[in-house]
């Protein structure tokens, strides 16, 4: 990755933009991964290119044994720590947690459910991995193949605008998933650029063409589904429409 791709990146600035309230384009991710982990392996997890956020994780809960957090910047890290550790200044997920056990109950949670369900993942938590998608293992050798579930949310696509090497991250990324594994990801569609703040971002401009093919050099062609929401409301934010998709490993390995 390139060093100075993210130079100018503020962790609060994005935080404030994309997760000071609940958007529609993670009503529509939140929901599609609750849905995607009922049929996931219990194992352990990674999100990786998590940024800043932990939104993601808290769907992964009952299927965790350990949950890693990694990203290409260790001052993405630090906010996730901050959380973690409960400091006054951490960002406030409980919306995020709210959406998401509606989501996989159907009923409106209890704030002891909300509490229980944020210290069930703060105690999952196996570790903070400074990670590099533009290396073959990007975690390091020691995670290849280690995960049950792999989640990717909007990260391969944000971090480059040549699809070449959107690709050879992708591919890179799902050398994390173990046989038999489930990789779950998702992707801003025809975007060029992103706005975090006053400063812009390339991204891939990628469709769901270009993750089904992508997907399908790694994965089970028959298990792989990409999926598009329209978010017309995210429009000033760069990008008005997202992919959702997900892809399981063949149970042999190198197959």
């Amino acid at each position: 990755m390139a060093k100075d791709a993210f130079d100018e990146w503020l962790p609060r600035d994005y935080l404030r933009d994309y997760y000071s309230s609940l958007q529609e384009d993670e009503r529509h991710t939140i929901r599609y991964f609750v849905e995607q982990m009922r049929a996931a392996p219990e194992g352990p997890v990674v999100c990786f290119g998590c940024g800043p956020t932990l939104h993601h994780v808290f769907l992964t809960a009952e299927r965790a044994t350990e949950l890693y957090l990694a990203d290409y910047l260790p001052r993405n890290l630090d906010e996730i720590e901050r959380w973690r550790v409960r400091a006054a200044d951490a960002h406030d997920w409980v919306p995020f947690v709210r959406y998401t056990l509606a989501c996989e109950t159907g009923a409106e949670p209890s704030d002891g459910e909300i509490a229980a369900r944020m210290e069930q993942i703060r105690g999952r938590i196996s570790g903070l991995v400074q990670a590099d998608a533009g290396r073959e293992d990007p975690m390091g050798p020691s995670f290849r193949g280690r995960f049950a579930t792999v989640l990717s949310p909007f990260c391969a696509d944000s971090a480059t605008d040549d699809k070449a090497v959107w690709a050879r991250y992708s591919r890179h990324i799902a050398s994390l998933v173990a046989p038999g594994g489930l990789m779950l990801t998702s992707s801003l569609r025809h975007c060029r650029r992103y706005r975090v703040g006053n400063r812009q971002f390339t991204a891939a401009n990628i469709d769901e063409a270009d993750l089904q093919a992508i997907l399908e050099q790694d994965f089970v062609q028959g298990s792989v589904a990409v999926e598009v929401r329209e978010t017309p409301e995210h429009l000033a934010q760069g990008y008005s429409g997202i992919i959702l998709a997900r892809a399981r490993r063949s149970e042999m390995p190198g197959r």
